[in-house]
């Protein structure tokens, strides 16, 4: 599909059309086809006068991962894909030559350091070598950031949706995100280890809990416990704290989410 179809959908709101590709192709591929106009050029700007504009993240990838109906993720496409915001995606280049010791020890530092292009080429290096460890290593990127960041909620929702079958698109719309986004480290770097609660006495305690969690927040943090489950990681006994720590304050606390927000809580 080329980029003057996609515009003239986005033109017309045509459901039915991105409904069927749906239908035909996949929630993946219809995400990927409309990946260019899916991203923000940036999350975070600054004006001369000083005033801050900050950018939600674009829920299309969770909502592809988690919603039950391909209509919403249909309808989801439509209301986030921005023609103002396109970004000309060109096939990921590969580091065919790098080790992957190498590209291990720098992906991290690239993500932190907001290096958009080279973090998205590792990530998919990465992958391409040995698709769990990209995905443990970008998991355990997203755990040590502030939990309201919503990147352990892009990255679970990449995996979610593209599993084992790398689409060049896909990842760059989470790891885009993942690395734009300036990173707050501070409960991490400040939270000692949990050592009266396991990580399987938190994930019960969270699942248990699922229904009372249905604020935003209560969202970010099932997202967190996702990907702390997914695998076993150093430091486990900070990240279970600071769930921990979440949990009693979310646990009785009550704020409608919207329906998007709904559907990944209820996916999650």
């Amino acid at each position: 599909m080329d980029t003057m179809d996609i515009l003239e959908i986005l033109k017309n709101k045509n459901i039915d059309v991105i409904e069927n590709i749906i239908n035909e192709k996949g929630r993946e591929k219809a995400v990927s086809y409309f990946g260019e106009f899916l991203d923000k050029r940036s999350y975070f700007t600054v004006d001369r006068n000083g005033k801050i504009k900050r950018k939600n993240m674009n829920y299309t990838l969770p909502v592809a991962a988690f919603a039950e109906k391909g209509t919403d993720v249909a309808k989801e496409i439509l209301s986030c894909a921005k023609a103002e915001e396109r970004v000309k995606l060109k096939k990921i280049e590969r580091f065919s030559k790098e080790t992957l010791e190498n590209l291990m020890k720098n992906f991290m530092k690239l993500i932190a350091n907001n290096n958009v292009n080279f973090s998205i080429r590792y990530g998919k290096e990465i992958f391409l070598r040995d698709r769990e460890l990209f995905y443990k290593t970008l998991f355990h990127y997203t755990l040590l950031e502030e939990i309201d960041s919503q990147k352990c909620l892009m990255a679970f929702s990449l995996k979610k949706l593209m599993g084992n079958d790398l689409d060049d698109n896909l990842v760059y719309l989470a790891m885009s995100y993942i690395s734009k986004v300036k990173g707050n480290f501070t409960e991490y770097e400040n939270t000692l280890p949990a050592s009266e609660v396991t990580k399987a006495d938190l994930i019960k305690k969270v699942r248990e809990s699922k229904e009372n969690l249905r604020t935003k927040r209560g969202m970010n943090l099932l997202a967190y416990i996702n990907v702390l489950q997914e695998y076993e990681y150093e430091n486990e006994g900070v990240f279970v704290k600071i769930a921990l720590k979440r949990l009693e304050v979310l646990k009785n606390g009550r704020e409608n989410l919207t329906d998007t927000e709904s559907i990944i809580h209820k996916g999650l």
